[in-house]
């Protein structure tokens, strides 16, 4: 078996930043394959560690676009659904930092899985700036610890 060429980093950061962002409008399209793919295109570890940024930073930007649609989708949800928003938005309002935990604790483990989290924190209009960053620490521990596990496996980093 031959070595695949070398991919230019411009072109690995930019394919990087594109799956990342489909991957978090797109539920299907899993992001921690795509990260688990980052040391077999990192031709070292500074560029390993600005994958896994660009990658984070990728993830964090189709995230805003879930919170966003979920944010505008929940001003005019049928009484049912209001409801359910109601009684979350009443958990949410007496622990002041649960959300910002919640979105924490998603990102950084999927569980719940960090886009059902994203579309609830929408729509109870969680404070966007909170938001992004707990997410981003989040997905920024997830993906480094992936990506740390598989460059010791392949060899990159020891």
């Amino acid at each position: 078996m031959t070595d695949l060429p070398a991919m230019p980093f411009p072109a690995a950061a930019l394919w990087c930043f594109g799956l990342t962002v489909v991957s978090a409008i797109v539920p299907w399209v899993n992001a921690e394959i795509i990260v688990l793919s980052l040391p077999a295109v990192a031709r070292s570890p500074l560029a390993l560690a600005a994958l896994v940024c660009i990658a984070t930073a990728g993830q964090m930007v189709g995230k805003c676009v879930v919170y966003r649609a979920a944010r505008r989708g929940a001003e005019a949800p049928s009484p049912k659904v209001r409801a359910q928003l109601a009684k979350w938005q009443a958990r949410f309002d007496a622990h002041r930092w649960a959300p910002a935990v919640l979105v924490l604790w998603s990102s950084a483990s999927g569980l719940p899985p960090f886009y059902v989290t994203t579309m609830l924190a929408g729509a109870l209009k969680m404070n966007f700036p909170l938001f992004l960053a707990a997410g981003t620490v989040g997905r920024l521990v997830r993906f480094g610890g992936l990506v740390a596990g598989a460059a010791w496996f392949t060899g990159i980093v020891r």
